[in-house]
C-alpha cells in the first residue's frame, strides 16, 4: 500500500507524513520500521521491502524521505511505484514538488495521496481501475509467483473473502484441465475464449501438475474450514510455489 504526501508547503507537507507515520506504528507496533532518505537511498531497499515479509511475519513501514533529492533516486523511483502500491507492506512517500512523470505515476497507482502547498491541501483518491480476480487465474495459468502473489496481496487487502479466491484458482486449474484432456472448445464444455486461454495455460504444466494443483486447492479449501490450516498462508504459499 502506498501513500504520496507532496507539494510546494514542505513545513506542512513534513507535519503531514510525520503523523501519518507516528500513527501507524502506534497502530502497528509489531511491524518493523524502515527509513530511506536522499543519503541512505539504494533502489535495493525498496525492492527488497516490496516483497519482504506477508508470508514469513510482520509487515514493514517504510517511510520514504525526500529521495528524489539524490539523483539517482530521482531517475528510478518511478519504476517501484506500482509495486510498492501492491505491496502487503506500507509505504510512505514524503516529497517536495513532483516532476510531472512522477507526479503521473503516483496518480495511477497510489492508495492516497496528500497535497500540501500552491497546488492546494487535500486528500486526492485517485480513480482506480476495477479489481480483476480473473487476473490471478492468468498469473496461475503462466506460472508467474510474483505477479500471482502481488495479485493476491491486493485481492485479500480489498477484503476478498478466501472462498472467492480458491474458486477462482480452481477454476482455473480446472479450466486447464478440461483443455488439455479434449480437442475443441465444445468437447470441453468451456466458451471458446476460456478454452483458449487454458489450452495455452496448460502448456506450462503437465498433466500430474495440473492434478496436484486442484488437489492442493480442495485440499485448503477444507482444511480451512476444518480449522487445521490458515486459508491465507495456505494459497500464499500455493501461488508462490507455482514457478515452472
Amino acid at each position: 500500500m502506498l501513500y504520496l504526501i507532496h507539494g510546494t508547503d514542505t513545513h506542512k507537507s513534513l507535519e503531514k507524513a510525520q503523523t501519518l507515520v507516528n500513527s501507524l506504528r502506534t497502530k502497528k507496533p509489531d511491524a518493523a520500521f524502515v527509513n530511506v532518505n536522499s543519503e541512505n537511498w539504494n533502489a535495493s531497499i525498496i525492492a527488497e521491502h516490496v516483497g519482504g515479509q506477508g508470508l514469513f511475519s510482520g509487515k514493514y513501514i517504510v517511510y520514504v524521505d525526500r529521495v528524489t533529492e539524490n539523483a539517482e533516486a530521482k531517475e528510478s523511483l518511478g519504476d517501484y511505484i506500482q509495486a510498492m502500491n501492491e505491496s502487503a507492506n506500507i509505504f510512505i512517500v514524503l516529497e517536495g514538488k513532483l516532476n510531472a512523470d512522477l507526479k503521473k505515476k503516483f496518480e495511477k497507482y497510489a492508495e492516497k495521496i496528500v497535497v500540501c502547498g500552491e497546488e492546494g491541501v487535500g486528500a486526492v483518491k485517485p480513480k482506480k481501475e476495477e479489481f480483476n480476480i480473473f487476473a490471478l487465474g492468468d498469473a496461475l495459468g503462466n506460472r508467474d509467483p510474483f505477479k500471482a502473489w502481488s495479485i493476491y496481496r491486493q485481492a485479500v487487502d480489498q477484503g476478498m473473502e478466501p472462498e472467492a479466491i480458491l474458486g477462482t484458482l480452481f477454476w482455473q486449474a480446472k479450466s486447464m484441465s478440461l483443455a488439455m484432456n479434449s480437442k475443441s472448445a465444445a468437447e470441453s464444455g468451456l466458451n471458446s475464449f476460456v478454452y483458449g486461454k487454458s489450452k495455452t495455460y496448460s502448456k506450462n504444466y503437465t498433466p500430474e501438475e495440473v492434478s496436484a494443483l486442484i488437489s492442493s486447492i480442495i485440499t485448503i479449501y477444507h482444511d480451512s474450514h476444518r480449522g487445521k490450516v490458515d486459508p491465507e498462508y495456505s494459497t500464499e504459499k500455493l501461488l508462490l510455489n507455482c514457478r515452472k
